[in-house]
């Protein structure tokens, strides 16, 4: 296997077909691991830092690639970030995990960083076993640590099936919450935002994230806004988004953004008009947002980063997510 490193986000253009091929044949990779991903989130977020894409090839298939950023302080890690990107690192087929993880270590061996912060490795994805077998061999020291967790759910089937394989507890107070919300709030709708609509349900999404107590209403600021409505744009573009509303006398009063990723569909950040928070229009759009899933033949429903309790009253059961620290020694 050979090994390119490209510095210039504009000079691995021609990686860009093979990379979103790969992304299908890695079973864990996701929407973050895309290079359209990379290229939203560095338009935002690039400034004053230094992008390297590293390719590895057999012959002339891409075997692996990942991005990295490189900062002047000596830090070496995934691109992405801790707020934004909840799965990361590189992309591969299992069989070659080992191999890429060699490669990309030696890919910045002549570098001057002293750590290389791997976070955001899926614990089912092979890559934290992979990565520590070749910084070990490489003779640097190596910790790891479980940072978080991605809570999913399995659909075994159709959304009954889903409800079926509940313990009775939870099955009832899905179905109770829908209840309660229509009997005591009127008919609700469920829809999913279009290329026409797209623009003003994102701003009423906006509106119902700022209504949020605490850190959660003040993450939704300007800056991050643009970045949303960015990301959304690209996912819409490539057939990805799932951007999901619960309406009720035609005002929004939940929102769930989402996106497809294979057979899994991701929940990226959510909303409630918090004004009705006693009627549970979050939680029960939550519950409508798995039947869509289960429409479209999803397997997958996974919450993302957080193990925040709502979660497993749909059933999700964790996957950890790993960091390791490569050091020098």
């Amino acid at each position: 296997m050979r090994t390119v490193v490209h510095d210039d986000p504009s000079a691995f253009s021609e990686l860009v077909r093979p990379w979103r091929e790969l992304v299908e044949k890695d079973p864990a990779a996701s929407v973050f691991h895309t290079p359209q991903y990379l290229d939203v989130w560095w338009a935002e977020f690039g400034a004053g830092r230094a992008l390297r894409v590293v390719g590895v090839l057999e012959g002339e298939t891409l075997r692996g690639i990942v991005g990295l950023v490189v900062s002047e302080d000596g830090l070496v890690s995934f691109a992405g970030d801790h707020d934004t990107t909840d799965y990361r690192g590189p992309v591969s087929t299992p069989e070659d995990r080992d191999a890429v993880a060699v490669a990309v270590l030696n890919a910045v061996a002549g570098d001057a960083w002293q750590t290389f912060e791997m976070d955001g490795l899926a614990g089912d994805s092979g890559w934290p076993e992979a990565f520590a077998r070749a910084a070990k061999a490489a003779a640097y020291d190596v910790g790891e640590a479980q940072t978080d967790a991605c809570p999913r759910v399995a659909i075994p089937g159709s959304y009954d099936a889903y409800l079926a394989s509940l313990p009775g507890k939870l099955r009832h107070e899905i179905n109770r919450k829908a209840r309660r919300l229509e009997r005591d709030a009127g008919p609700y709708t469920v829809r999913l935002a279009t290329e026409q609509t797209l623009d003003d349900d994102l701003d009423a999404f906006f509106e119902m994230h700022r209504s949020s107590d605490g850190p959660k209403g003040r993450f939704m600021h300007d800056g991050m806004a643009t970045f949303f409505g960015s990301f959304a744009w690209m996912l819409f573009s490539q057939g990805w988004l799932r951007l999901a509303l619960l309406e009720i006398g035609g005002e929004a009063w939940a929102g769930v953004y989402a996106f497809r990723s294979g057979n899994d569909w991701d929940v990226w950040n959510s909303a409630y008009d918090h004004r009705r928070r006693e009627l549970s229009p979050g939680m029960v759009l939550m519950g409508e947002c798995v039947r869509l899933a289960a429409g479209e033949g999803c397997t997958t429903f996974d919450f993302l980063r957080g193990p925040e309790p709502y979660k497993y009253r749909f059933g999700a059961v964790d996957v950890p997510l790993i960091r390791l620290e490569v050091r020098r020694g």
